[in-house]
């Protein structure tokens, strides 16, 4: 029961990563190092961040096609990948605060465009249409925490349902007019047991994503059947040119 996820750009085939110049570093962030792949040229940056648990090498597919028309920045959270623990709790309010640390240490300033995210009402939502999910949801990652051993997957894990269960994350604020692109897979898969897996259950999805799309004058928002929970590695041409579109529309103001 992964949560589906979401491409926000705030993608050109995929060229080989050894086609493009790149610097693979561990870069100090005064308490501990970050993995960190660093490649292209052009403000503003690109910054990719890793799916629940994963490590930069999610980005392999889209990063070096970007790079062709942008500065890339691919990096793993503490304790994931080949970046270090760190002091911290793996909360999302710390992985923010290390993530600007890191583009300060790396001189690489403001602003920026995101890469990937995820909605979160989502668990609620899907809530409304089954009133077993979010028991369901729970019952899950709980039975994945089992199987974990204790570390950052563990505790990225554990906030995630935390964010889940309160609809919200510490501090968040809704998304200013600024330009976005936003890809749902609408690839329905009949044998989920879950609603987040039916038609219904995509429809509801699509809407919330609809959402984040509305609140922009400059945004697009892509729907695809061809790729299901990895967007970027089923189809990484859509990634880049989410990438793309907003690039033009932040260069072009």
């Amino acid at each position: 029961m992964r949560l589906t996820p979401l491409i926000v750009a705030v993608a050109t085939l995929a060229l080989p990563a050894a086609l493009v110049a790149q610097s693979h570093q561990l870069v100090d962030i005064g308490t501990h190092r970050l993995d960190v792949v660093r490649a292209g040229a052009g403000a503003p940056a690109v910054i990719f961040e890793a799916g629940l648990g994963d490590d930069l090498d999610d980005w392999d597919p889209v990063w070096p096609s970007a790079a062709q028309f942008a500065t890339v920045v691919a990096y793993s959270r503490s304790g994931l990948g080949k970046s270090e623990p760190g002091t911290t709790p793996h909360t999302a309010r710390n992985a923010a605060v290390e993530l600007h640390t890191l583009l300060a240490r790396m001189q690489i300033k403001p602003p920026y465009v995101l890469v990937d995210g995820t909605h979160e009402q989502q668990v609620r939502r899907w809530g409304l249409i089954d009133s077993t999910y979010p028991g369901a949801f729970r019952a899950y990652y709980d039975s994945v925490l089992k199987t974990l051993k204790p570390g950052a997957e563990a505790e990225e894990t554990r906030e995630t349902v935390r964010i889940q269960a309160a609809g919200g994350a510490d501090g968040l604020l809704p998304l200013p007019d600024i330009p976005i692109a936003v890809l749902t897979s609408m690839l329905v898969n009949p044998l989920v047991p879950y609603v987040n897996g039916t038609a219904r259950g995509h429809e509801a999805w699509r809407e919330m994503h609809d959402e984040w799309f509305r609140r922009s004058r400059n945004g697009i928002h892509i729907v695809t059947t061809r790729s299901g929970h990895a967007i970027q590695a089923q189809e990484p041409e859509l990634v880049v040119e989410a990438i793309r579109f907003v690039l033009d529309r932040v260069r072009a103001h």
